[in-house]
């Protein structure tokens, strides 16, 4: 039994410590990773602590008895959903809910714009991604903005074969970078 795992067993056992301990190693990671989803710090500070009080509960329900992940993975994956819950609750979760700053790594352009720049191409690459097929959308989004693997991917929409979803994921991207090449002449 690795040190995480003595700390799920201490906590289901009443160590109010061990708790408090992981709340404060991963406030301020939690909070730099949530930033990119453009919300005000205590909003991210709000879900934070709905995310500690989920995750102690997976503890004492029984959900988590194992841990597949390291425990911050754990919680950030809690906090990625509370997020955009939130999001999509306050409407700020756009139609192709992407992270489209991500993407521009994915599609060549040569070096990263400025920041002035960055909101023509940010639009660009917004308009192009709308212009795409509803499955290339979905492929996209659960691989770029989901995190999904290709494995994953592939039994959620019924791919064949792991290679036929990186393949789809292939046109996508191709397509993509068409219709922004379009775009920015």
């Amino acid at each position: 039994m690795n040190k995480e795992e003595r700390f799920v067993q201490d906590i289901r056992k009443g160590d109010k410590e061990k708790l408090e301990k992981i709340y404060s190693d991963n406030r301020d990671h939690f909070l730099t990773f949530a930033r990119k989803y453009q919300l005000h710090d205590e909003q991210i500070k709000d879900i934070y602590q709905e995310s500690i009080i989920v995750f102690y509960e997976n503890i004492l329900d029984g959900k988590l008895v194992t841990l597949q992940s390291s425990i911050k993975t754990y919680l950030f994956a809690i906090g990625k959903y509370k997020l955009i819950q939130y999001l999509r609750k306050e409407e700020k979760y756009d139609v192709f809910p992407f992270e489209e700053k991500d993407l521009l790594d994915h599609i060549s352009i040569q070096e990263m714009p400025s920041e002035e720049e960055l909101d023509g191409k940010t639009a660009v690459l917004r308009t192009g991604l709308r212009q795409l097929g509803p499955k290339c959308q979905e492929v996209l989004r659960m691989f770029y903005y989901e995190g999904k693997k290709l494995e994953e991917i592939q039994m959620q929409l019924g791919y064949e074969s792991k290679d036929t979803v990186k393949s789809q994921k292939s046109r996508c991207i191709r397509q993509l970078k068409k219709l922004v090449g379009a775009y920015e002449k």
